[in-house]
C-alpha cells in the first residue's frame, strides 16, 4: 500500500511539473505576442472628465498613448543601472520618481500624459467608471481584491480590462504618473494592486511629491499626433 501511495505521489508530482511547464510556456508564448512598444490613438473630440457629481465636458486634440505600462525591460534601455528580478522583464517598472518617468519619456521623444489625456484614454467618451464599463470586475484588473502576493502582474495580463481605445491596465496594477499638478503635488491615476476597487476607477487620483518613488507607482507615455 505504501509503495502504491508513493507511486501515486510521484506520478502526481510529475504531472504538476509538466502542467507547470506547459502553463509557463503558454504564458511565455502569450506575452511574447505582445508588442510592448505599441501605442494606441486617441481621436480628437469631447469626453466626460471628472468624478460623478462634478463632471465636465472637455475637448482634447488627438494623441497617442502607450498601450501598456512601461516595463522593466523598456526602462532599462535608457537606465543601464536599473535592475529587476528574473522573470519580471515585462512587469511594470516601479520605484521611479516623476523625474525618472519624465526622462524616460523624453528619451523616446514622448512625454507624460496630462490627467485629462490619461482619463480619456482610460474611459472613452461616455464617462464610464472603469475602462470596461461601470461595474467592477476582478478578472479585468489587478487590485487588492485579487493581487497575487500583493504585487503587480505582467503588463497586459488582464485582457478583459482594456479601455475603449485598447489601452491596458488603466485600472489597478500600478498607479501612473501624469504631468498634471494640484498645487505642489503631482497627480497619479489608475489605482494599483495595493488598493481596492474604489481607487481603480477612471476618475480616481492620488497626490504625491514628485521625487517620491514607490513599489506601486509606474507610468506610461504619450505622443502628439501628426
Amino acid at each position: 500500500m505504501m509503495k502504491r501511495l508513493m507511486g501515486n505521489k510521484a506520478a502526481l508530482g510529475l504531472l504538476a511539473i509538466l502542467t507547470s511547464g506547459m502553463s509557463s510556456a503558454m504564458a511565455s508564448d502569450h506575452s511574447s505576442a505582445r508588442n510592448y512598444d505599441e501605442m494606441v490613438t486617441i481621436p480628437a473630440g469631447k469626453f466626460i472628465f471628472g468624478k460623478p457629481g462634478s463632471t465636465q465636458e472637455i475637448t482634447l486634440p488627438a494623441y497617442s498613448i502607450d498601450k501598456y505600462e512601461v516595463t522593466n525591460r523598456q526602462f532599462a534601455r535608457f537606465n543601464l543601472d536599473h535592475r529587476y528580478e528574473p522573470g519580471k522583464a515585462n512587469f511594470p517598472v516601479t520605484m521611479v520618481s516623476l523625474y525618472d518617468a519624465n526622462a524616460h519619456c523624453e528619451a523616446l521623444d514622448k512625454r507624460l500624459p496630462t490627467e485629462q489625456e490619461w482619463e480619456k484614454a482610460a474611459r472613452g467618451t461616455d464617462g464610464r467608471a472603469y475602462p470596461w464599463g461601470n461595474e467592477f470586475s476582478k478578472t479585468a484588473c489587478i487590485t487588492s481584491e485579487n493581487a497575487a502576493n500583493a504585487q503587480p502582474a505582467e503588463v497586459g495580463s488582464c485582457e478583459k480590462g482594456e479601455s475603449p481605445y485598447g489601452a491596458m491596465d488603466m485600472a489597478g496594477n500600478v498607479w501612473e504618473w501624469t504631468s498634471s499638478w494640484s498645487e505642489r503635488y503631482s497627480i497619479l491615476k489608475g489605482g494599483s494592486f495595493f488598493e481596492g476597487r474604489n481607487l481603480a476607477t477612471t476618475f480616481s487620483s492620488l497626490l504625491s511629491i514628485p521625487d517620491d518613488s514607490k513599489d506601486y507607482v509606474g507610468f506610461r507615455c504619450v505622443k502628439e499626433s501628426k
